[in-house]
């Protein structure tokens, strides 16, 4: 089975659904090249905290590329105020004027996506992504009690609080069919339009991982202080709740080193093969294996062990693709184990399993 593409023509994810401190726990980006997966461009801007040398980020899709281009030049022209309003933290009804007077910072492919585009930009780019679009849809058919009770998980300080509440309330047969309808896959083929359900194996039971990363999430991590929490459960991001690209001061530190970050249109094969030798310090490659199979992943790795130089570390997420978890011990990386257990317990978007690999270095327990 060959890789598969998303809809190229639209942005699938323009909001942060992942946790950057993740990603810089394995990295250790200061001073370093780091290679990404751009997606919303999140993971990008929050690499940029970590103070690397440079931040290379790619996208095959030249919708994603837009967006991230667009929210670059928003860092570099506008002030924070002006920022959370264009973003979409805060109303603002001048957003159509604010992208006319970005359009021109854009390189000629981005600003024609987005003259042909504008709508989206005016509804504000952080929930303009077909995920984030359904994450709402599913919010509104759960119903005014199913909401009422997301307000009130997130309300909760207290952890054993909050797990007597999962418990008592949230888990009840609704939640349990919610669970079920995940494994139904032409849900995922037909309706949400995710060419990567193709290549979940046929066993994997889909329904029983979704509750243990729950339930995991209710008892042991404290969802008011998730940004990821409060987009999945509330719709959007509480102003106090922010991802740290997002806040003022992630504005601030982005603004001055927005010039250490490129975006280029390419996908992640292509690139990582025509890299040369020892070109990169490190890699994020995000669940680049939601999208392709175990022979893929192969020789993904196989041309990342030529492209980073020694002692290079690798982080990727794995969403219900677990296939080539041992992969990159076949081309002279070691894995992180201690690293991987720490980031599945700790990682504020819960669902995910990490690959944390350095390569030619020695294995760590």
């Amino acid at each position: 089975m060959t890789a598969a593409t998303l809809d190229q023509s639209a942005i699938w994810y323009s909001a942060c659904n992942e946790d950057g401190a993740s990603e810089i726990a394995a990295l250790q980006p200061a001073g370093k090249r780091i290679l990404c997966i751009t997606a919303s461009g999140s993971r990008a801007f929050d690499l940029l905290l970590a103070d690397p040398a440079e931040v290379v980020a790619i996208d095959q899709n030249p919708a994603q590329t837009a967006l991230a281009e667009l929210f670059a030049a928003a860092y570099l022209h506008c002030d924070y105020p002006a920022f959370c309003g264009f973003a979409g933290l805060r109303d603002d009804p001048a957003r159509g004027e604010r992208l006319d007077a970005l359009l021109p910072f854009l390189p000629a492919p981005s600003r024609a996506f987005w003259e042909r585009n504008r709508g989206i930009a005016a509804q504000g780019l952080l929930y303009c992504g077909r995920w984030e679009g359904f994450l709402r849809r599913f919010r509104q058919w759960a119903g005014r009690r199913r909401r009422e009770l997301a307000g009130r998980l997130l309300g909760t300080a207290d952890r054993e609080a909050q797990w007597a509440l999962w418990q008592a309330e949230w888990d009840d047969w609704q939640w349990r069919f919610f669970l079920r309808a995940l494994a139904f896959r032409p849900l995922w083929r037909w309706g949400l339009r995710e060419p990567g359900i193709a290549f979940v194996p046929p066993d994997f039971d889909m329904t029983g991982y979704a509750r243990d990363r729950f339930d995991h999430a209710a008892r042991d991590l404290a969802l008011a202080k998730l940004p990821f929490a409060w987009l999945l459960l509330n719709g959007g991001y509480h102003p106090d709740v922010l991802p740290p690209y997002l806040t003022e001061t992630g504005h601030g530190l982005i603004r001055e080193r927005i010039a250490r970050l490129t975006f280029h249109t390419a996908s992640l094969q292509e690139t990582i093969a025509a890299a040369d030798p020892g070109a990169f310090d490190g890699a994020s490659l995000s669940d680049y294996s939601s999208y392709c199979d175990l022979a893929e992943q192969r020789r993904v790795w196989r041309d990342l062990a030529r492209g980073l130089r020694s002692g290079a570390a690798v982080c990727e997420r794995k969403f219900f693709n677990k296939s080539g978890m041992q992969v990159p011990l076949e081309f002279g990386f070691s894995r992180d184990t201690a690293r991987e257990k720490q980031l599945n317990g700790s990682d504020g978007a819960w669902f995910y399993t990490f690959v944390v690999a350095t390569r030619g270095a020695p294995e760590r327990d």
